[in-house]
């Protein structure tokens, strides 16, 4: 992988590279578990889910850690190093905003009904899930197609742009339910549903940020 990118094989560092993407996709998917689980008001999976995302995303650190180590040790091009650095700790951000956004709907269980409203908004809280775990399978597919077709891994980096502006509204979307409904809430309940679905945002915005670096780093290669 990355020949196209790097003029020096990476010795070792495309396998931690895979797996690190591996663990933070994972996390992500979880989301999905964690919604459904929130759905179904049964709050001890709730938080067995958060602990499990939280602890792939250890994993997640402990692995970007070691490709730090690597890229610092290891032979490559000067001015790619710092892109590799780049990638590496945006993709573990992805990870890192999974975490937080289901440790705060762990964080305490509101009523039933207050969840309730969550999943009357014509945005189903589910989709907006459904579309986060989507964009990060995107930059999989982005990331995979670097060595192989450079304008083609473009393509996906810029569909997963196009794809975080549309979750984007779907959040807004929902928010503007909530906000509405707010009197259906205690303050604690709607701080918190509010605060993971902006939390669930920034996994979006990660992506993002994922994709930019991407496209940076094929420009730079002239691919």
């Amino acid at each position: 992988m990355w020949k196209k990118i790097s003029s020096f094989p990476l010795r070792g560092v495309e396998v931690k590279l895979r797996a690190h993407l591996k663990l933070v996709i994972q996390s992500t998917e979880l989301l999905n578990d964690l919604i459904i689980a929130c759905a179904n008001y049964d709050w001890a999976a709730v938080s067995a889910i958060a602990e499990k995302i939280a602890k792939i995303e250890r994993e997640a650190d402990d692995v970007k850690r070691k490709i730090e180590r690597d890229l610092y040790s290891g032979v490559i091009f000067v001015g790619l190093k710092e892109d590799f650095l780049r990638l590496v700790e945006t993709v573990d951000e992805i990870a890192d905003k999974s975490k937080d956004s289901s440790r705060a709907l762990a964080s305490r269980q509101p009523e039933k009904a207050e969840l309730g409203v969550l999943f009357e908004s014509k945005m189903d809280i589910k989709k907006l899930i459904e579309g986060t775990v989507d964009i990060v399978k995107h930059l999989e597919v982005a990331i995979g197609l670097l060595d192989r077709n450079a304008k083609e891994a473009l393509k996906e980096a810029q569909k997963v742009e196009a794809m975080e502006e549309c979750l984007d509204e779907q959040k807004l979307e929902i928010i503007k339910h909530i906000t509405q409904n707010e009197t259906k809430f205690s303050t604690l309940s709607y701080l918190q549903i509010r605060d993971f679905i902006f939390l669930l945002d920034m996994v979006a915005d990660a992506a993002e940020e994922v994709s930019d670096v991407l496209t940076a780093m094929i420009v730079k290669s002239g691919a």
